[in-house]
């Protein structure tokens, strides 16, 4: 790598074709803490305390499309007040700004010692043990719990952090199990420094967990492999140049997430190598049955001149089967095909161990293979459809999944939309404003997943009793709000009803009112994104939204 130092009303939806659409490469990080657990150790100089902060410091560090925090969930390690944790949470969507920039917040969950650490993502409940301090309990150590807990939520996912031998009750040595294996979609390659203050990108974790990854894998598990910083000065993606590589259609928090869900993901000691790694135009993190013996093909490339490839290793083992992978081939080009011979009704699973000249090393994520030549299902085909004509704010907008070979599973993403994730066939979103959005489906069966289709959805303003003046009249204040908002309802004459909804989709609550302000009590409610609908006299509907970041 080269270091360069630099010190709403109707709405009328439409739909443009949907186009197929290639993975792409972000780069970030997922493992960070600021003072609302016991980051941010620089503050008294740094004069960053919180994760919006935090978030927007590492927007300006080089190569970073995303950033996670995760603060520790109890208190001998910071975190005092579990609103700290909803105030994250509404500063991820602050910070976030799609096709630029994606902000995430989780918890680092456990204690280091007797049990291990734990990243969780996708979960909008603080999980603990403490008095006060959790959403929802899980006793201290209860893995087999903790597991079940984010099996039921969808979307969410569990990440191994710096683990060791005994960590997550002895889950490396026991017995394979179904239920972790489900919720943990890896685990660290690489992880730290985690009080570095360094902001050059020269300060690299020496260390790896390599024999952890290989353990989990040749128990069985079916895990990615990540490298994190587990940053605990204002140094937010700066002190090293390894990054956490996510491969997705598009830089969305939707999208990002799903990738993590999927395994697509990979540990690179350099800021910006991009690998891509298939098998039968299935990529990593895959978990396929095909006829026929796998055809691995890779290219890797590195916009650095000189940074050029040593050698690549292609590891090859059987799940379940007790044994390490071992290197099945090693070659010294960038790109390649190779054909492993694999018996009828085996498995396998393959990864890479990429080495630069400058010794950067990538791992990725590993393709599990399953050969079966009776099978004649092939991977989907995804499209789908949605109406064209007019709709109106919290009405739904129904989506039509038409993919072809018989696909079994669904993963849509839908940024800007309530809720923004789905895994049904023909899932129903709908939006609160104005705007071009992004819709993307991938479709699967056992034989592979279809290449991501999106759709871009049209939301224009289009109103039909009530001048466009009067709506744009309707204006809230502040927002965001600490607490209240006030809405101004001047243009709006007779009675107007209001109703509150929160980022589920749920009315929260609901109001009548011929005045021309209506003031919304927020305090009561934990920081997000809101939702309010108003209904006109006439029966014209206004949506605004409202973010509530209380201090």
């Amino acid at each position: 790598m080269k270091i360069i130092y630099l010190i709403t009303t109707y709405i009328l939806v439409t739909t443009v074709v949907a186009q197929a659409q290639t993975y792409k490469h972000y780069f970030g990080n997922i493992h960070a803490h600021t003072s609302y657990s016991d980051g941010n150790k620089d503050s008294a100089t740094s004069l960053i305390t919180t994760p919006l902060q935090a978030y927007t410091y590492a927007k300006a560090s080089q190569h970073i499309d995303f950033y996670g925090i995760s603060e520790h969930n109890h208190y001998y390690a910071g975190m005092i007040n579990k609103n700290n944790y909803y105030k994250g949470i509404a500063d991820a969507a602050l910070a976030t700004v799609n096709d630029t920039f994606v902000a995430m917040y989780g918890i680092e969950w456990g204690l280091i010692s007797g049990g291990g650490h734990v990243l969780i993502y996708g979960y909008d409940s603080l999980i603990g043990w403490e008095t006060g301090l959790y959403d929802v309990f899980v006793a201290q150590n209860d893995y087999t719990n903790l597991w079940k807990k984010i099996n039921k939520k969808t979307g969410a996912f569990a990440y191994l952090a710096h683990p060791t031998s005994t960590d997550y009750g002895n889950m490396e040595t026991a017995i394979f199990n179904p239920e972790a294996d489900s919720a943990i979609i890896g685990t660290a390659g690489r992880s730290g420094p985690a009080f570095s203050t360094n902001t050059t990108y020269t300060n690299p974790s020496t260390g790896n967990y390599i024999t952890r990854y290989s353990n989990f894998l040749k128990n069985g598990y079916h895990f990615g492999i990540g490298l994190d910083h587990d940053t605990h000065n204002s140094v937010f993606g700066r002190s090293s140049a390894g990054r956490l590589v996510v491969l997705a259609p598009q830089l969305t928090q939707p999208n990002i997430l799903e990738a993590f869900k999927q395994r697509r993901f990979y540990c690179s000691d350099d800021w910006n190598t991009k690998v891509d790694f298939a098998i039968n135009n299935q990529i990593m993190g895959s978990i396929i049955t095909q006829a026929g013996n796998p055809t691995l093909t890779v290219n890797v490339t590195d916009a650095d001149v000189g940074d050029n490839i040593t050698n690549i290793q292609v590891f090859g083992g059987a799940p379940g089967s007790g044994a390490f992978a071992t290197t099945l081939t090693t070659k010294n080009i960038a790109s390649f095909t190779y054909t492993h011979t694999l018996a009828n009704n085996s498995t396998f699973y393959y990864y890479l161990k990429i080495t630069q000249n400058d010794g950067n090393i990538i791992w990725t994520s590993p393709i599990w293979y399953t050969r079966n030549d009776a099978t004649t299902t092939i991977p989907p085909i995804t499209n789908f459809t949605t109406n064209t004509t007019t709709k109106c704010v919290a009405q739904p907008i129904n989506f039509t999944d038409n993919s072809i070979n018989t696909p079994t599973a669904w993963s849509w993403t839908a940024t800007g939309a309530t809720p923004n994730f789905s895994n049904l066939q023909n899932p129903t979103f709908s939006y609160a404003n104005a705007g071009t959005y992004s819709i993307s489906l991938t479709t699967s069966n056992a034989s592979g997943s279809s290449t991501p289709v999106t759709d871009s959805v049209i939301v224009t303003n289009c109103t039909t009793n009530l001048k466009q003046k009067n709506i744009n009249n309707v204006q809230l204040f502040p927002n965001p709000t600490n607490g209240s908002v006030t809405i101004n309802l001047n243009e709006l004459k007779g009675t107007n009803t209001l109703t509150l909804y929160n980022e589920m989709g749920s009315e929260i609550a609901h109001w009548s009112t011929t005045q021309p302000t209506h003031t919304i009590n927020l305090s009561n409610y934990t920081n997000g994104v809101y939702a309010v609908k108003i209904t006109t006299e006439n029966n014209t509907i206004i949506v605004k939204k409202i973010v509530l970041h209380q201090p």
